[in-house]
């Protein structure tokens, strides 16, 4: 039979509560998105999820986590066979990553780009661009907008000078690269059907230019205030 001192059992008692201590927290700790809510392993910060972990539910996720939610860099499974690696932010997809998906015929296929708000934006972080723009152009507005007369996508071009629309103000639209299928005006503006994304295109009007470049597929509002 091994005997213990005093000290010697006073020390396994502080041991083994230490230890049970730490499997309490690591149980207790939270994982706040429902589908991987199930079992949780990694670290603990407050009762959440919080640094690197793995946690399974009906989905999976590996990867880093802040305050209970993917946050960070992870690999993300769904209980389809669906993955996405990449970049999280509070539980939604957010930043670069790419996504592998099973078809319903069977085939596979992927894509990989940038996602805000857990939507997909496209291959380039930003949704368009602004190549360039003359002296005289004092601003260029890009926002998105639903197309109130269809489902094809399309620019709602609008003139400004300084700040005031120019009704029926003509100008030049040159294709850089894309297509698009026609151009007429609708109200205050100037509607621009577009066949092909990226769509690159050149605007002049009255000697001034704007050179700008639209990723992502949706209908967009711009407007153009010119010193003219």
């Amino acid at each position: 039979m091994i005997h213990f001192t005093s000290k010697q059992l006073l020390k396994i008692i502080t041991i083994v509560l230490a230890f049970n201590s730490a499997g309490i927290a690591q149980n207790d700790c939270k994982v706040l998105l429902d589908a991987i809510a199930g079992h949780y392993e990694g670290d603990c910060k407050k009762n959440l999820a919080d640094g690197e972990g793995t946690a399974k539910g009906e989905d999976s996720y590996v990867g880093e986590f802040r305050k209970g939610l993917p946050d960070g860099l992870g690999k993300y499974t769904w209980a389809n066979g669906n993955v996405y690696e990449g970049q999280f932010k509070k539980g939604l997809k957010e930043g670069k990553g790419k996504m592998s998906m099973v078809l319903p015929d069977g085939q596979a296929t992927s894509q990989t780009g940038y996602w805000k708000m857990d939507k997909y934006i496209g291959e380039n972080e930003s949704p368009y661009k602004l190549h360039s723009r003359s002296p005289g152009v004092l601003s260029v507005h890009l926002d998105e907008m639903e197309n109130p007369e269809g489902k094809e996508t399309a620019l709602f071009i609008e003139i400004q000078h300084r700040g005031k629309s120019v009704p029926g103000a003509e100008f030049a639209l040159n294709e850089i690269t894309g297509n698009y299928l026609s151009k007429f005006p609708v109200g205050r503006d100037t509607k621009v059907i577009v066949s092909t994304f990226p769509f690159r295109f050149t605007i002049g009007y009255q000697g001034e230019t704007v050179d700008i470049e639209v990723y992502q597929a949706i209908s967009w509002k711009i407007r153009i205030d010119c010193n003219k």
